[in-house]
């Protein structure tokens, strides 16, 4: 008789900021294939509408919200969202990320940085503090993915 295959977050949950057909994605749905629960966030409601019924066909183990790490108010809402629905964040991992080209220091376009950093470092820093005292409560993760 095979061993049944350990569930290492279950009961946990995970905070995705950047859930897209990507990397985000794959790590939403390796923590509910893993036994948590995936929280997502992403800019654009058709692409967390997908990936909730693709990883989660019942809804049991996932929560979305349309979130743009830009404002802090919506990071602060997909946090409460992840303990309202299930009581505790146990990591947020950041995919959210703008690659954009930025050109060389002679010819750098400024409004192109700006956007950048606003989303690539303020949003990381904006969500992970949305996340902060959920994440205190049990010692929680910050795994940030920069591009």
């Amino acid at each position: 008789m095979p061993m049944p295959m350990p569930m290492p977050l279950q009961g946990k949950t995970v905070v995705v900021s950047g859930v897209g057909a990507g990397l985000g994605h794959r790590i939403a749905a390796a923590a509910v294939r893993d036994g948590g629960n995936a929280v997502l966030g992403a800019r654009t409601e058709a692409n967390l509408v997908k990936c909730a019924s693709e990883i989660d066909p019942d809804g049991r183990h996932t929560a979305h919200l349309a979130t743009d790490i830009t404002h802090e108010e919506q990071c602060e809402a997909l946090a409460a969202l992840a303990v309202a629905r299930f009581g505790r964040i146990d990591a947020v991992v950041h995919v959210a990320a703008l690659d954009s080209y930025f050109g060389g220091v002679e010819s750098a376009d400024f409004a192109t940085w700006q956007s950048v950093l606003d989303v690539n470092l303020l949003g990381t820093l904006r969500m992970t503090r949305a996340c902060l005292p959920a994440l205190k409560e049990r010692g929680g993760s910050v795994v940030i993915i920069g591009t």
